[in-house]
């Protein structure tokens, strides 16, 4: 199910922001060309169990990332937005933004296996992670993980019409997949793929099984 990009990032995501290296003033006061540093934390909701973690994202897929961007995206709430929430619009367009442009690095990944939501095998899908440098502005975000070209990732994300997919949080919703090893004795098995957590804070495990059961309760609601 499509969510709002914006209520999303309002609601699941706290973003603390603190410019470095530079005078104190806000980002769009520094002189041109002044570099600017931006520490960012983020705090997301966690989960307590794999099945938690499944339930809340509307997709998991295995892929690998084959492509990698960095881009500035605009999450203001709209006065019409917050019209429609019972928020408070009066001044102008400028006061009733809460937000400015993020600086976020964007993760083409191409899709080998889904597991749950509307994406197949083949298919290509974006994710961002909020963090980047675009000219001389810098966001650092120690929260995130970059994802590697050579390495094969399942993702638990949450998907918007207009924006590139997030991962639920930073610390539960990627995981790594190493490929199966080779036995040295033609008479043994090889041993299946292991999946790891990207993240070592994350104490939530995730096995093959797992995503095969979720994978089946979405063919068989």
């Amino acid at each position: 199910m499509k969510k709002n990009r914006v209520l999303t990032l309002l609601v699941s995501s706290i973003f603390i922001l603190s410019v470095v290296g530079c005078s104190p003033v806000t980002p769009a006061a520094s002189p041109p060309g002044t570099p600017v540093t931006i520490i960012a934390s983020e705090d997301y909701p966690t989960y307590g169990s794999v099945d938690a973690l499944s339930q809340r994202a509307d997709t998991i897929v295995k892929g690998n990332v084959i492509q990698t961007r960095v881009e500035a995206l605009d999450d203001r709430v709209s006065p019409e937005f917050q019209d429609q929430h019972n928020m408070d619009v009066t001044g102008s367009a400028a006061d009733a933004q809460v937000s400015f442009d993020k600086i976020y690095t964007i993760y083409t990944v191409q899709v080998t296996e889904s597991y749950k939501g509307g994406y197949t095998a083949g298919d290509r899908l974006e994710v961002k992670q909020l963090g980047g440098q675009l000219g001389n502005t810098e966001i650092v975000n120690d929260d995130s993980l970059k994802l590697m070209q050579a390495k094969d990732y399942v993702l638990f994300l949450e998907t918007y019409e207009d924006t590139p997919a997030s991962l639920l949080n930073s610390v539960q919703s990627l995981y790594v997949v190493k490929p199966a090893s080779k036995s040295n004795q033609a008479s043994e098995q090889s041993q299946s793929e292991v999946i790891i957590s990207a993240n070592p804070e994350n104490d939530l495990t995730l096995s093959l099984s797992e995503l095969q059961q979720i994978k089946n309760e979405q063919s068989n609601p």
